[in-house]
């Protein structure tokens, strides 16, 4: 069977201030038929993608503002994760947590600082009508370099250069463990996932209530270029993850790829050889939900679109377990 090539459909609006196409850089499912993705262009809002049961936009895409925060506060939004617990639903979303490219200085040769905005992890509430109230955990940037020493120097580099760049989020429900893939660094050709056990997902939003676990390290299949994640989603139709892999870097051509991984330690994962993604679809973000009541996944597209693939398609067979 040849490989299903996923192309964009693109979004036939553009934000507010119509000077670039939305910036999608994930996204969640929130009920059926309904979307919320994020833009790393905009902090303050996400916004709402609805589809026909035939995977069609179904109206303008709606801002839903996150009450609770400024836009000044959170900078280059990157990924997404839904956790529902107990009747309470949350929405936790992070920045890249990159440094932010400045001016060369001749004296210190300085390219990037760390700042404030990028350095934050966000709790957003869900209100019964839908409405976005956040909570911002500061610090934890600082605090995630001091427990995962497997980053060395990646903090201190701009992500061209290797440096820190967090692109993908996920919920391990069964652990409540927040997944957080790596699109840089990657080490020995192989993506990182930093592992961090949320002790009450609806208490104190304080380091206090985090707990590091070890890193895993992606078993990957090898390419040319070297390959980051770019996405990561709890797959709630086989309990395990989806796992998006692309270029590390601008300067590397390495293509996106699927993947799935059973979310044990050792890392081994399985590529989804039927899935091919079209050479101009920049896959930043990846959610598991229904359409009209089928079982559906979603991507979207940095460029400014997206595109489905049903459950039942069959190119979501996987091949043989990757090699090193």
């Amino acid at each position: 069977m040849r490989p299903r090539k996923i192309r964009s459909t693109y979004f036939a609006e553009r934000p507010r201030d119509g000077r670039e196409p939305y910036n999608a850089s994930d996204i969640v499912a929130i009920a059926d038929s309904r979307f919320l993705f994020c833009d790393n262009n905009i902090s303050d809002a996400l916004f709402e993608l609805r589809l026909t049961p035939e995977g069609q936009a179904a109206g303008p895409i709606v801002r839903w503002p996150i009450e609770g925060i400024s836009a000044e506060r959170v900078d280059d939004l990157e990924a997404m994760a839904l956790v529902e617990d107990r009747g309470r639903r949350f929405i936790l979303a992070i920045p890249s947590l990159s440094l932010k490219r400045t001016k060369i200085h001749k004296e210190t040769a300085r390219r990037g600082e760390a700042v404030a905005a990028r350095s934050g992890l966000l709790r957003i509430a869900i209100g019964d009508e839908g409405e976005l109230r956040a909570e911002l955990l500061e610090g934890f940037r600082a605090w995630l370099i001091d427990n995962v020493p497997e980053l060395g120097k990646a903090p201190y580099c701009l992500p061209d250069d290797g440096g820190l760049n967090i692109e993908g989020l996920s919920w391990s429900p069964a652990e409540h463990t927040l997944l957080l893939g790596l699109r840089t660094p990657v080490i020995d050709g192989q993506p990182i996932v930093v592992r961090v056990r949320v002790k009450d997902i609806g208490g104190p939003w304080t380091l206090s209530n985090l707990e590091m676990l070890p890193a895993v390290f992606l078993e990957i299949d090898r390419d040319r270029d070297e390959q980051g994640i770019r996405g990561i989603e709890y797959n709630s139709f086989e309990r395990d993850l989806l796992i998006v892999i692309g270029n590390s870097t601008s300067a590397s051509k390495a293509p996106f790829n699927l993947y799935r991984w059973n979310g044990d330690i050792d890392g081994i994962v399985e590529r989804c050889g039927g899935v091919r993604f079209h050479k101009k679809m920049r896959v930043e973000g990846v959610a598991r939900g229904t359409i009209g009541g089928r079982d559906a996944i979603v991507f979207v597209d940095d460029g400014g679109g997206y595109q489905i693939l049903w459950r039942d398609d069959l190119s979501l067979e996987t091949g043989a377990a990757s090699k090193r």
